[in-house]
Order: C-alpha cells, then structure tokens, then sequence
C-alpha cells in the first residue's frame, strides 16, 4: 500500500521543491522498511525451525525427564526408608538397653529371692533344731521330775 502511495506521488506534479527530497527519503525508508520486512520473515522462518527442533528435543527428552523424575522420586522414597531403618534402629536400640535393665533387674531380684529363700531355710533349719532340743529338753524333765516324784514318794509315804 505504501508503495502504490509513493509511486502514485511520482505522478503527481511537482509543487515543492523539497518535495524530491522527501520522496527520496521515502524511497529510502521503503526500502530500510522491505530490508526490516526480509529480516523479520528470516528470522521468523528460523524461530519456526528453532521451534520444530524445540519439538523434536521435547519428543526426545520426554522419556528422560520421565526418568529423571522416577529417579528423583526413588531417591526421595530411598531416603525415606533410610530415615524410617535409622528410626527403627534407634527403637531397637532402645528396646535392647531396656530390656537389659530389665534382664538385669530380674537377675537382681533372682538372686535376692535366692538368698531370702536360703535364709528362710536355714530358719526352718534352725527352728527345727531348736524344736528337737526342747522336745529333748521336755523328755529329760519329764524323766527328771518323775525320778523326783520317785524319790519323793518314800519320803511322803515314810512321813
């Protein structure tokens, strides 16, 4: 449209002199302006290349960066578990040391019922030594009192 203007201004008759001036300046801008117009289809012609290539690498990559993505969250899951092992260790570990105590504990009072039992039968030991010797005991003053009574009766009977 621009060049049908200027070419019909060639036409038209010259009433300024300053008027070749501008159209020369004209001319020039249309031609800076085809010059733009080449530049812009060129560098449109190469966005669209850069696009279909864009595209290719996208189709290429896809499956990778599916990959990558699953890797990442294997490693996430990976370290996850590592926390959840390092957790259960350390309540494992805690249960050993608190199951020793409580082994210990049980020895502890094992071994103190064992020695209360032994006291508690040598006790009985004694108790039974002690009831043996006052049946003893019982037996010789029985025999005692009745050798008494023995010696006791010629004397009542005599007096």
């Amino acid at each position: 449209m621009i060049k049908v203007e200027i070419q019909n201004l060639d036409r038209l008759p010259r009433l300024d002199p300053g008027a070749d001036e501008r159209t020369a300046d004209l001319v020039a801008l249309e031609r800076s302006l085809d010059e733009r117009e080449s530049q812009l289809r060129a560098a449109q012609e190469s966005l669209a290349e850069r696009e279909g290539r864009l595209t290719e690498l996208e189709e290429t990559l896809e499956p990778t960066a599916a990959l990558m993505e699953s890797r990442e969250s294997l490693e996430r899951r990976e370290r996850r578990a590592q926390e959840l092992e390092s957790g259960l260790r350390e309540r494992s570990r805690e249960l050993d040391e608190r199951e020793n105590e409580f082994e210990g504990r049980r020895a502890i009072l094992e071994a103190d019922l064992e020695l209360r039992e032994e006291e508690v039968e040598r006790r009985e030991d004694l108790v039974v030594l002690r009831e043996e010797r006052l049946e003893q005991r019982q037996r010789e003053l029985g025999v005692y009192v009745s050798q008494l009574q023995g010696r006791l009766e010629p004397h009542q009977a005599a007096g």
